[in-house]
């Protein structure tokens, strides 16, 4: 993996924890500031460098948000959006995706930040399926990704990259669309600034743009690659794909997705199964607590 690519994956952390921090309850001035002020712009510069086409909803995002006169009336219309009752925007997700945010996925997300090793924030209380935390879910995979494909460590990036995109998959995709519904009619109906709705449309975009990729980082001619690939260029090979499941398994962590992908051969990920850990680099698991 090249030095490009772990460029990508840091911009990309840096991507959803600018939204993470955006749709956090406001606190104060300097938070008032940074969103009316600096928010789009730091956007705008990460967008870039990702390739995510938001310009226009950047340039309406600077102009709503520099019209949030004082930190009073951002935290009214925070308020009015996502707290006050009866709330017309939900920020915990699992009531788009199971009617309510006690259930299987919110036990499913709390499990996720045990097996990673990672704090929660006191202000979000007992429930883990709230829109800022699976958004900070998503930077930590990403900065993982980044950090080993800087050290090299071709197979754990990509494992980290795989659990991202299947992340995405498991649960943005399924709530973003009625979660930014919702934040279009509460704006409208009740005559809001809109500047939460565009960040809603940024943050769709972002979903957006990384189901219509590929499940699995493709290569550049002369990346590293395990013991038994025969290319160094294209799409990753069978033995690519069964190192990246079997690192997962290993972890404990879904690795379907990883099948999925064009190139994978059941033979050759059991071969991998039967080798276990004798192969350098042990896992996933250990590389994500290190």
């Amino acid at each position: 993996m090249t030095d490009n690519i772990a460029v990508t994956s840091h911009s990309r952390r840096d991507f959803w924890l600018c939204l993470a921090r955006a749709f956090g309850q406001p606190q104060g001035d300097e938070f008032h500031h940074a969103f009316t002020a600096s928010l789009a712009d730091d956007l705008e510069a990460i967008c870039d460098e990702i390739g995510l086409m938001a310009g226009e909803d950047i340039v309406a995002l600077r102009r709503d948000a520099a019209a949030i006169g004082e930190p009073v009336d951002l935290l009214r219309l925070y308020s009015k959006l996502f707290l006050a009752p009866p709330t017309p925007v939900m920020l915990n997700t699992g009531f788009y995706m199971e009617g309510g945010k006690t259930g299987q996925i919110e036990q499913e997300l709390r499990a996720f930040i045990a097996r990673h090793g990672l704090q929660k924030s006191e202000s979000l209380r007992d429930f883990h399926d709230t829109v800022p935390l699976q958004l900070e879910m998503l930077a930590f995979l990403h900065a993982r990704a980044g950090d080993h494909a800087a050290a090299g460590k071709d197979i754990e990036a990509r494992a980290f990259v795989s659990e991202a995109e299947a992340f995405i998959a498991r649960y943005p995709a399924r709530w973003i669309t009625p979660f930014l519904r919702d934040l279009e009619k509460a704006c409208s109906e009740h005559d809001l600034n809109r500047a939460y709705e565009h960040l809603g449309r940024i943050l769709w975009l972002g979903v957006e743009q990384v189901r219509g990729g590929a499940k699995v980082q493709e290569l550049p001619a002369g990346a590293g690659l395990p013991p038994g690939s025969a290319r160094g260029i294209g799409k990753p090979s069978a033995e690519d794909l069964a190192e990246i499941a079997y690192r997962l398994e290993q972890a404990g962590l879904a690795w379907n997705h990883v099948a999925a992908n064009e190139g994978w051969s059941d033979a050759v990920f059991a071969a991998r199964r039967a080798r276990g850990d004798a192969d350098e680099g042990a896992g996933v698991g250990r590389a994500a607590t290190a």
